[in-house]
């Protein structure tokens, strides 16, 4: 179940750091990661970055390694504006994204299979409509359950 106290919707964010910061503070403020999450997962995007190209909408997974994360929990923004995020296995591409999606995985098993899962329903172009077009948490969290 996604905590719609995870949920950002249009944030004012003007760099793909301010929307890592943003969640990973949600995160963090609910107890699900550590204090060193947000450094982690700044460092891990400038080292394999998370943007993913779908039609239309394209996503950013920003993420840290488990050890950083206390309890599984999913925080997610949409935007008003894109920010640039770099894309997935092709860094020098540079991608403007809509929705970050920040998953806190515990367990490196977990983290493998829950961020394919992850990926493979936001390739839903139906789902993240549906995500942007969130008015608010609540609808936000539940577009996500659906």
């Amino acid at each position: 179940m996604i905590d719609p106290a995870l949920c950002l919707v249009r944030p004012a964010a003007t760099s793909a750091e301010d929307v890592v910061r943003a969640l990973a503070r949600l995160l963090h403020g609910r107890g699900h990661v550590r204090d060193s999450f947000e450094r982690a997962a700044l460092a891990r995007e400038k080292r394999s970055p998370t943007g993913l190209p779908f039609p239309g909408i394209a996503v950013a997974l920003p993420h840290a390694e488990p050890e950083h994360v206390v309890s599984p929990a999913i925080a997610i923004a949409t935007l008003a504006t894109p920010v640039v995020f770099r894309e997935m296995g092709r860094p020098a591409v540079k991608l403007s994204v809509s929705l970050v999606v920040m998953p806190a995985f515990s367990a490196k098993e977990q983290a493998g299979a829950g961020l394919s899962a992850l990926i493979e329903r936001l390739q839903d172009e139906a789902l993240r409509a549906r995500l942007v077009a969130a008015e608010d948490a609540a609808s936000l969290a539940a577009a996500l359950e659906v």
